[in-house]
């Protein structure tokens, strides 16, 4: 199909146009996007091959990936953390490490074909959450804030923790089925975290000292201090993986560190790579339609069976969990345990463990995470409006009875960008 390109290309000029709009419905962008991608499907994913096939499509997921990891981890300051930590804390500290360890157990009961390490993989994979596939859930303004602020934060630092994680289970599956001592295990990971917490710290925190200077002492355009933001997320990657490190955790840890020492800039810095990001989100959603195609084609009832399970059970039990104690009500507790969709990080990691591996049980990892992220974008996105709006009915309707934990003051909601309707 030769016209495949300006179709896409088309889909987001119109996209763009109605964004607004579609804000208050429930299609998202996320969804208009792997639709058109498996409309598409397979005679455009045959252009792909006057690029190096599959070689650039993964390229573009990397540098979306690389981009989404900074600019989230940099919009989240300290004081977002330290006024939602009630909550946060608890997702990420309790309700990612209890999705990590139920996401195996299931996978060993009920995917017989992945070995003990391949399923841990695989549990990793399906932990972070992604914002992006329901715009609603953390900008509806009748929404508690600390509720929206909790969902932010999480969305936000929990694809970079569960990162390492997944560096780790991941050698250990290749320790196991290459028969590699303790120490080549230990001389794989040492240097990919290392080099990676090295690389993002010093880059992080010399950006955002050069930035800011730039910034204060009138030497560059405001827009090229947006552009330099981009381009400090892709040096992270680009410096640490040469280097033996983690491109990811590196770009991730540099957001971190640039978001703690860059607050105070005149210019919004985050406001163009936001926008790079979310762009560069939908066009990822589009290539995911387009060749998960086959993958839906072929699926197994298991597979669709572990989906729905990650999506719903794993998800919400981790999390009611997690919220013991908390003071929160029924509804806000739901509400935080539905609201865990999986999108990009699940996407790029299935990328990492087919083309970085040649595990025995890859293909049925890649077939579970990807038909997970395919019911997320359509159950997390249709139901992202009218889910927030009935949430927020509950807790008006409870309101008379005295301040409630949800509505206790928190920082303000600072929602990226890339989250879109």
């Amino acid at each position: 199909m030769e016209f495949g390109p300006a179709i896409a290309a088309a889909a987001f000029v119109a996209f763009a146009v109605v964004s607004r709009r579609l804000e208050r419905t429930p299609i998202t962008g996320p969804m208009l996007f792997v639709a058109l991608g498996l409309v598409l499907g397979p005679k455009v994913a045959d252009i792909a091959s006057d690029y190096g096939q599959a070689g650039t499509v993964n390229a573009v997921l990397i540098v979306t990936l690389v981009i989404v990891l900074f600019t989230d981890a940099s919009a989240i300051n300290s004081s977002d953390w330290k006024s939602d930590a009630a909550i946060s804390g608890r997702l990420l500290g309790i309700g990612l490490p209890l999705t990590i360890v139920a996401g195996w157990v299931l996978a060993l009961a009920l995917l017989g074909g992945l070995e003990f390490w391949e399923a841990a993989v695989l549990g990793t994979m399906l932990a972070p959450t992604d914002a992006a596939l329901g715009k609603a859930v953390v900008s509806n303004p009748r929404v508690p804030q600390r509720i929206r602020q909790a969902l932010n934060v999480e969305s936000g630092l929990n694809d970079g923790i569960a990162l390492p994680v997944f560096v780790v289970f991941l050698e250990a599956a290749k320790v196991s089925e290459e028969s590699l001592s303790v120490a080549d295990f230990a001389n794989e990971l040492i240097p990919e975290v290392g080099i990676a917490l090295v690389v993002g710290i010093l880059l992080g925190w010399v950006g955002a000292k050069v930035l800011k200077w730039a910034s204060v002492k009138k030497m560059a355009q405001h827009y090229w201090l947006e552009i330099a933001v981009v381009a400090l997320a892709l040096l992270a990657y680009a410096l640490a993986d040469p280097l033996g490190g983690s491109g990811f955790i590196s770009a991730w840890v540099a957001g971190i560190v640039f978001g703690r020492y860059c607050i105070d800039v005149e210019v919004d810095t985050h406001e163009f790579s936001e926008a790079v990001g979310d762009g560069l989100t939908m066009l990822s959603f589009l290539l995911f339609g387009i060749f998960v195609g086959p993958v839906l084609e072929s699926l197994t009832w298991e597979a669709v069976l572990y989906g729905v399970l990650s999506l719903t059970v794993i998800r919400m039990a981790a999390v009611a969990i997690s919220l013991i104690g908390s003071g929160l009500t029924g509804a806000s507790v739901l509400y935080l345990g539905w609201f865990g969709p999986r999108g990009l990080a699940t996407i790029i990691l299935t990328i990492s463990v087919v083309d970085a591996t040649d595990l025995t049980g890859s293909e049925l990892i890649t077939d579970a995470a990807l038909v997970t992220v395919c019911l997320s974008v359509l159950a997390h996105g249709a139901t992202s409006w009218w889910g927030s709006n009935a949430y927020a009915d509950r807790v008006e309707a409870h309101e008379d009875a005295g301040q409630m934990v949800e509505d206790m003051p928190s920082a303000p909601v600072r929602v990226p960008r890339r989250v879109t309707p």
